[in-house]
């Protein structure tokens, strides 16, 4: 059992570093298949990254309307194409989980691509699909403009000292902090990133209780959400993210099993550990990771509060059973080669 990222369907290096301080994998759902960007492709060979597709079918129409909008975009959002169309909210995706929202996406698309009538799984989730597609591919080109950015400041930063004839400012080759840039690209739209995300997860839910986000926006929406909601207490939250070092027992750190027994848990036995969250105190977080459990609610009726339309009726798998309470983790993403920083070394 492994942790599901959400809502975003690009995990960058930024995140992955982050989720390895917790996690040895993690668990990604994809809009497509068989379109993962190169480093994702790296990261599911090394065994890090499971990729769930829960949709399949209708590739080449998806491509056709990611392509057709990207050629928009460079006609309409300033000349840059996908990158200029996407930050300036220019795709309609607000009632990305209602029946007949395709016709609204489509109309700044290509209005033949998808048929009127008789559509199939692939095609009903289509909206949520193309709009999942577009923000990956935004998120993708967002973190390669950042991490340029980032290198192009420390690079001219080390020139204007050596020309002064000073010591490196990096510190021996270890950067103070990430360059500005165009940081937080990963909250842009996230609540209709939630929506279309939860439409399709929700077509085969990933048996687990456990859901990771770097976006602190994403779980204070979440828990607003919801009735009640359990904050892990700071002394318990540092030996979930520092264990105790076992002698003998040099394996990766995973914080899974632990998460997955808050979720399985009687709520009785987590009141030690957690504290509820207050409304004046949702948006207060540490500069490390927070961990949040939705007491008594199956993730699927978590994700459930967020369609507009009524979502589709699927049968649980014999191997998926209803948990007992959500686990919401998020995690601060890390500083990497280029972003002014290091990613830390696997053991």
């Amino acid at each position: 059992m492994k942790p599901i990222y959400f809502p975003t369907t690009y995990v960058s290096p930024s995140a992955a570093a982050a989720l390895r301080t917790l996690f040895p994998s993690v668990v990604t759902c994809q809009p497509c298949a068989g379109r993962l960007p190169s480093d994702m492709r790296t990261l599911q060979e090394s065994g890090f990254l499971e990729v769930l597709t829960p949709v399949t079918g209708g590739e080449q129409r998806l491509d056709d309307m990611v392509r057709e909008f990207r050629q928009w975009g460079r006609l309409h959002a300033g000349g840059a194409g996908l990158h200029a169309a996407f930050w300036r909210q220019r795709l309609p995706a607000d009632a990305l989980a209602e029946d007949g929202s395709s016709s609204q996406l489509v109309s700044q698309i290509n209005s033949r691509l998808i048929p009127a009538r008789g559509l199939a799984e692939s095609d009903r989730l289509m909206p949520a699909r193309v709009f999942l597609q577009l923000a990956q591919e935004f998120d993708r080109q967002s973190y390669d403009i950042q991490r340029d950015l980032a290198r192009h400041e420390k690079l001219s930063t080390e020139l204007l000292h050596a020309l002064k004839g000073e010591n490196d400012p990096s510190g021996g080759g270890r950067n103070q902090g990430p360059a500005r840039g165009p940081a937080g690209h990963e909250d842009h739209l996230w609540e209709r990133r939630l929506a279309a995300w939860a439409r399709l997860f929700l077509c085969q839910s990933y048996p687990s209780p456990v859901f990771v986000t770097s976006s602190a926006a994403v779980v204070d929406h979440v828990i607003a959400s919801v009735p009640r909601a359990l904050r892990l207490l700071p002394e318990a939250l540092v030996t979930l993210a520092r264990p105790p070092v076992v002698v003998g027992h040099p394996s990766r750190h995973d914080a899974m099993p632990r998460l997955s027994g808050f979720a399985a848990s009687p709520l009785s036995l987590l009141e030690n550990q957690f504290v509820t969250v207050t409304p004046d105190a949702s948006g207060e977080r540490g500069a490390g990771p927070d961990v949040f459990v939705v007491p008594e609610i199956d993730p699927r009726h978590v994700f459930a509060r967020f369609l507009n339309g009524a979502p589709e009726e699927h049968a649980r798998r014999p191997d998926e059973r209803p948990w007992r309470h959500t686990v919401l983790v998020r995690v601060p993403l890390a500083p990497v080669p280029g972003d002014g920083g290091t990613m830390p070394r696997d053991d």
